[in-house]
């Protein structure tokens, strides 16, 4: 980048340079022109003032034409072979106006010459011209200086254009070489949108990077206590070192961590499906109060042999844009966290109204209840409030972070209220449901 704002710079100066060395000369030589012309004013005045008009001089050429065109002396060549010069642009001028003026080649002469014309009281025109050479020759005199000047501002616009390039650079390269403080960069206020928009995407990707490596290595944890259940128990039997007694208890736990393995994996792929995006496409209208009623029945007997009543309350339609298969995992994970985490006789109440344009889904349970300083974590992967109580009732720790995976991709918001104690109540809303 640094090379193409010189180059570009370098050539706008370089061009502005040309243009203004074209422009200045052409300024000099329509004043130069000018100045020959009111000196040769100056010089026919003169002559007409003393009344001499055949005479020689070096620099001019003089000529005295009589009132109908006929020369009647030429400094430079003999008149009485001059055509008639009524017919020249500079005397039909004089004759009309009193004076002219022209630049011509000369046929006698050969080359161009600077003419200006008076005509005199008699009717008689006295002509003075300058050849072009004495022109030309003031313009190279002063050709050098300019060239000098065009070579000088040449030589400081490249400078220039070199520490302007340094200066737009510079403070950009330093605003990529510490993304920490890239917002507070006082050189270009312009950008300053620009830069804390690249730092939340640089703070976004290291977060990213850091769940996903903070996931990756709970992963491994967590599949590894199974597995090592698993192979445990079967070294074991393996090796004759089980009786027929404990046979039973050992192929239990196995089967049991081979569940909890199983568990395990599929919520893991879950999360990894709603972390690539692919769930947008079942995004759909379901019935949340159908699909609601469903889970409640299928969970209420399972609950009901550790004496928790589930109930459902609300609305018999409620639509939402969330897509059946999401709309089962999100409400099949709450209301199972509620009955896993219920104290025994408990109770947990399900609910789905419509209020206005909202649609508000809720579980509320009598359970163990989360202490305060754990709220904020708890929809986080892997996240358990009593670890060993978790794994003993075979939660995962994956199934709220999949709720809210669920929440963010369907536009809905998810909010938690607890007391340790006295129970649980989770209620997500959305904003935008049809009724």
């Amino acid at each position: 980048m640094r090379q193409k704002i010189n180059r570009r710079f370098t050539g706008i100066a370089l061009f502005s340079v040309v243009i203004t060395t074209i422009v200045m000369t052409a300024v000099f030589y329509s004043q130069l022109k000018k100045q020959v012309f009111s000196d040769l004013a100056v010089v026919a005045d003169l002559l007409i003032d003393e009344g001499s008009y055949a005479r020689k001089t070096d620099n001019l050429r003089i000529t005295w034409i009589d009132a109908d065109g006929k020369v009647l002396f030429d400094s430079t060549v003999d008149g009485q072979s001059l055509a008639n010069h009524l017919d020249r642009p500079e005397i039909a001028e004089a004759v009309s106006s009193g004076s002219g003026m022209g630049i011509r080649k000369s046929d006698t002469l050969s080359e161009s010459v600077f003419y200006y014309a008076k005509k005199l009281d008699n009717g008689q025109i006295l002509r003075v011209g300058r050849e072009t050479h004495s022109v030309v020759a003031v313009l190279l005199s002063a050709l050098p200086m300019v060239l000098t000047t065009a070579l000088v501002l040449a030589a400081i616009c490249l400078m220039v254009s070199h520490y302007l390039t340094s200066a737009i650079v510079e403070p950009i390269n330093k605003m990529a070489g510490d993304m920490e403080h890239i917002d507070e960069g006082k050189s270009y206020p312009e950008l300053i949108p620009f830069t804390r928009k690249i730092r939340l995407q640089h703070e976004e990707i290291l977060s990213a990077a850091n769940i996903r490596q903070e996931f990756t290595a709970n992963v491994s944890h967590e599949l590894k206590t199974p597995l090592a259940a698993i192979s445990g128990y079967a070294e074991l039997m393996e090796a004759g070192l089980v009786n027929d007694k404990e046979m039973k208890r050992f192929s239990g736990e196995i089967r049991k961590s081979a569940a909890r393995l199983l568990t395990l994996i599929n919520d893991i792929i879950k999360l990894s499906q709603l972390d690539a995006g692919n769930a947008k496409d079942i995004l759909d209208v379901v019935n949340l109060a159908e699909i609601t009623k469903e889970s409640v029945e299928m969970l209420v007997f399972g609950a009901a042999k550790n004496g928790i009543d589930v109930v459902y309350e609300g609305d018999d339609r409620a639509d939402v844009h969330i897509g059946k298969e999401l709309a089962q995992e999100l409400v099949y994970n709450l209301i199972e966290n509620a009955v896993r985490y219920n104290k025994p006789n408990g109770r947990v109440i399900v609910k789905v109204q419509k209020e206005g344009t909202q649609i508000i889904f809720s579980v509320e349970d009598t359970g163990i209840g989360i202490p305060l300083e754990h709220q904020e974590r708890i929809f986080e992967r892997f996240y358990r409030v009593d670890k060993s109580r978790s794994k003993e009732l075979g939660g995962t720790g994956l199934g709220l972070a999949i709720v809210k995976h669920i929440c963010n991709l369907t536009d809905a918001d998810v909010n938690l209220m607890s007391k340790p104690g006295v129970g649980t109540k989770i209620f997500i809303v959305w904003g935008r449901g049809s009724t």
